[in-house]
């Protein structure tokens, strides 16, 4: 059966889902939820026949929707650890296993490719979300390819990621390692399965961080993926009975992150994935931090001065802990921290209008500012299920280690969600206002240009303490993009019948 895409605030248990989450694969409406994983990018050898039969057969193993859940629920009661599963495919993904292209999904950036960097995508805002002029631009992300690894500029047609949880233990320590040598063996496993039928290009290894208090870190410290959109009554009733959503909604519909798959029946679905591994430069970030401080503080002659941490909330939008820094300017915050809006803050005097938060994810300020509808703004969320890689040293001393964020990001149409937030939004100078810099932490300059600088509030809800305009400080240029892709998630259903 078909289902209404507009509908959110899901029951996983609703008989009238259990045929289309049956198929859908896992980790679109909900996290897989694993401290642990393996990304495996593979090519497929010129036999389109075998590589077809080895992915149908794998298509047993991969996890839906529902049977996540159930393994979700099984850990919960009896402490049982559940190796996770999710497939996709590129482009030449499809084309290397001789699919019918009228199966293809028909998405532009799918079918071009992270590396077509003449693509034209057109990221023109709609009805009153505009007061500039927009042409179709081509490499909108303003990717260099010369940044990219080796492995990620060769042909990729497929991921597989593998995903494992930590068992229940005293020590953390024994239980990441024995995860870790669980995915070793299982990615070896498959290493065998594959070798008469694909290439392994790359494997990813990713892990999540904590903070003292649990909470799912990045390597620059902060809280993430705090304002991901939801879609299941259970996470939602998480947000009412912790602060509510009178501020801000945190739901969305089916068609934020749900397609209908061309290749399956009637009740299959799927999403597009953008996958971009992120290398981090924390020594630079917390230098630069430190240095933006610095300047704050002698500009405004503030009595009590700000130190790099206030300066990275600035920069993000929230404290480290997740405190938004539009509602406090302290740390500690006492809920999910996800129930708040900027309509106390137009003109960006606590939380900037640049900062990376904002940037992402306007909470109405282009109702504000354009008289944009609010559908409209809340239709470019995307969602995301990403995961750290590399070092878990928070303070190197050298700069650009190895260590970063394994982006993924799912989301019904890219071009019109994914490429559009980073493209009109982040590596906007003019978003929401003219001269408002880029993102701080994600944002990319056009090539060959040379970041402008943007404003900072001298203190927390003031930017005039002496009659002399706000501080001017560039801040960016800390992230970098070594390489990705973009893919189709299948219906399981889908993969069966090849």
């Amino acid at each position: 059966m078909s289902v209404d895409l507009n509908q959110t605030n899901i029951d996983i248990d609703d008989p009238n889902f259990k045929h289309i989450f049956t198929h859908l694969q896992g980790n679109i409406l909900k996290s897989h939820g694993r401290d642990h994983s393996r990304h495996l990018f593979i090519k497929f050898k010129d036999n389109a026949e075998n590589s077809r039969k080895w992915v149908k057969a794998f298509a047993d193993k991969i996890t839906s929707t529902l049977e996540q859940e159930n393994q979700s629920t099984d850990f919960k009661k009896n402490g049982n650890n559940h190796l996770f599963i999710n497939l996709m495919l590129s482009r030449s993904g499809y084309q290397a296993l001789a699919v019918d292209k009228s199966q293809w999904p028909t998405d532009k950036a799918f079918l071009a490719g992270m590396k077509e960097l003449s693509q034209e995508y057109d990221t023109t805002p709609r009805l009153d979300e505009k007061r500039q002029h927009h042409h179709p631009k081509a490499n909108p992300l303003n990717d260099n390819l010369s940044d990219w690894e080796p492995p990620f500029k060769s042909t990729i047609d497929g991921l597989i990621i593998l995903a494992y949880g930590r068992q229940p233990s005293v020590d953390f320590a024994i239980a990441d390692a024995a995860a870790e040598q669980y995915l070793d063996k299982q990615v070896d496993q498959l290493s065998c399965e594959l070798e008469a039928v694909a290439d392994i290009i790359t494997v990813q290894h990713g892990h999540v961080m904590r903070n003292d208090q649990g909470q799912v870190i990045e390597h620059f410290g902060f809280v993430d993926g705090v304002s991901n959109p939801k879609f299941l009554f259970s996470d939602l009733q998480e947000d009412f009975e912790n602060g509510g959503f009178n501020h801000y909604d945190p739901s969305a519909s089916l068609h934020t992150v749900m397609v209908k798959d061309p290749g399956g029946d009637v009740s299959s679905y799927g999403s597009y994935v953008v996958y971009r591994k992120l290398q981090q430069n924390i020594k630079g970030f917390w230098d630069r931090l430190a240095l933006l401080a610095g300047t704050i503080n002698e500009v405004s002659g503030n009595s009590e001065p700000i130190n790099a941490e206030y300066a990275g909330a600035l920069c993000v939008g929230r404290f480290k802990d997740g405190t938004p820094i539009s509602e406090q300017a302290t740390n500690g915050w006492t809920n999910l921290f996800n129930n708040f809006n900027y309509d106390d803050d137009i003109n960006g005097l606590r939380c900037p209008i640049h900062s990376h938060v904002r940037k992402t994810n306007p909470r109405n300020d282009t109702l504000r500012q354009f008289n944009a509808p609010p559908t409209i703004e809340r239709s470019r969320r995307i969602v995301r299920r990403g995961i750290s890689y590399g070092s878990t040293d928070l303070l190197p001393e050298d700069e650009w280690t190895d260590a970063g964020l394994l982006f993924l990001s799912l989301q019904a149409n890219i071009e019109q969600q994914f490429i559009f937030m980073q493209n009109t939004w982040c590596n906007n100078n003019n978003f929401l206002k003219k001269d408002t810099g880029l993102d701080p932490l994600v944002g990319v300059p056009t090539p060959k240009t040379k970041p402008a600088a943007q404003t900072w509030p001298k203190k927390w809800g003031s930017n005039d303490l002496t009659g002399n305009p706000p501080v001017t400080f560039e801040f960016s240029g800390f992230v970098k993009n070594r390489g990705g892709e973009y893919f189709f998630m299948p219906s399981i259903n889908f993969l069966k019948q090849l």
